[in-house]
């Protein structure tokens, strides 16, 4: 690593990476009360980030996660309370005016969660209807957007808690990213998630169902260090989709939810991408 470095300086003057993670939803981020140790995807992800650092031993020893909520992500970077985000947090233009964004690491789609006896099989049932979506999310914007009629927006500032509510019958579906809806329904089986069939319709007018997930870094002012850090980052994200990482931590935390095999963006790693 290059002296005076961002990355440098994390492992000589500070000793630990400040990583911000999402703790309440698997299989992305969660808490294993057995163990006390943040289990998932992307728990997986900073701590290769953090090995690429301080060196494969004892990672956990170099790595200080602190639980965020959607929308408080882009605060907290802002506020230098955490080095970066890995926080299913999707590449968007808008945000890109805020934060630093990695290569893409994953590629998420939208989708809707109803409850299987609801009778619901699109968007379009729901207009008028209460649906849930994690505040500061770019699901809740999208949902926002759609053409009258539509269903009603309902946020929560936890996706967890849109499946409280629809368990209470406060909502009728929740929309959210497809690796979080997938960890939804491994909690309730009496809910079912569907396709990107669902938004047919409502999205034939340039709406949009992919979420590229990357990692957000704050934008400091120093253009020259916040280049280093994004480049350091994608080399690590090209390294681990190249050496299997990447396929081990989908195969253990995805595929048993998404029930379909995955294939690393290899072709985005190593560029920040442009966004939309």
């Amino acid at each position: 690593m290059p002296v005076g470095s961002r990355m440098r300086l994390i492992a000589e003057d500070r000793g630990y990476l400040r990583v911000g993670i999402v703790t309440d939803a698997p299989p992305a981020g969660l808490m294993n009360w057995r163990t006390l140790r943040l289990e998932g995807f992307d728990v997986g992800i900073a701590r290769a980030v953090a090995a690429a650092i301080f060196g494969p031993d004892g990672v956990d020893d170099h790595i200080q996660f602190r639980a965020v909520t959607t929308s408080e992500r882009e605060d907290l970077l802002r506020s230098n309370m955490v080095d970066m985000l890995v926080a299913t947090m999707t590449i968007t233009c808008e945000r890109k005016r805020q934060v630093r964004f990695s290569s893409v690491y994953y590629e998420s789609t939208l989708r809707l969660l109803v409850r299987q006896d609801a009778g619901f099989t699109d968007i379009a049932d729901l207009a008028g209807r209460p649906v849930c979506t994690s505040a500061g999310s770019t699901a809740s914007e999208k949902l926002a957007r759609l053409p009258v009629p539509a269903p009603r927006p309902v946020t929560r500032s936890r996706i967890a808690d849109c499946l409280v509510a629809l368990q209470h019958g406060d909502v009728d579906a929740i929309v959210g990213d497809d690796v979080l809806l997938a960890g939804l329904a491994a909690q309730d089986p009496y809910t079912t998630v569907l396709g990107p069939q669902a938004f047919g319709a409502a999205f034939a007018a340039g709406g949009r169902l992919d979420e590229p997930y990357g990692i957000a870094m704050p934008i400091t002012g120093d253009t020259a260090g916040d280049d280093g850090f994004v480049a350091f980052v994608n080399g690590v994200l090209r390294q681990i989709m190249l050496d299997g990482t990447w396929s081990r931590l989908y195969d253990e935390w995805l595929r048993p939810g998404l029930r379909v095999p995955g294939r690393p963006p290899l072709a985005d790693a190593g560029t920040e991408p442009g966004g939309s």
